[in-house]
């Protein structure tokens, strides 16, 4: 298939010209977009747009916690349910949950270490001795 098209193009010297120009055309265009969205991104960093993102969603997530657990049992009585929605207790989380997050967290944590290239200077060929 490459080669059908590698032919095509040497047997027309026009369609090599219009494909060089396309191809240095789409690299431009790319590359140019690559550099505008790590900028954008960059300066969104710096401006802490995602820390706060980060911490609005953190806040969030606690909220609805704090909701499913004080909240749910109060759904029978509308009006106490309504209140401790809009104003959701402070969210402390068990014993079993802290220990769940802890062994998620270190198989995470092992898992991504695992990955990790091991480092070996043993026989380091370019090492002087």
């Amino acid at each position: 298939m490459i080669w059908n098209i590698l032919k095509r193009l040497i047997s027309n010297p026009m369609s090599l010209f219009v494909y060089s120009i396309l191809a240095k055309w789409y690299l431009m265009v790319t590359i140019a977009a690559i550099v505008v969205t790590f900028w954008v991104f960059k300066g969104l960093e710096q401006a802490g747009l995602f820390q706060y993102s980060s911490k609005v969603a953190i806040e969030a997530l606690s909220n609805s916690k704090s909701i499913a657990r004080y909240c749910t049992p109060k759904i029978g009585n509308i009006k106490d349910f309504w209140d401790c929605i809009q104003n959701p207790p402070t969210y402390e989380p068990t014993a079993e949950e802290t220990s769940l997050e802890d062994e998620l967290t270190k198989d995470v944590n092992n898992l991504l270490n695992s990955n990790k290239p091991k480092a070996d200077h043993t026989n380091d060929p370019y090492d002087e001795k």
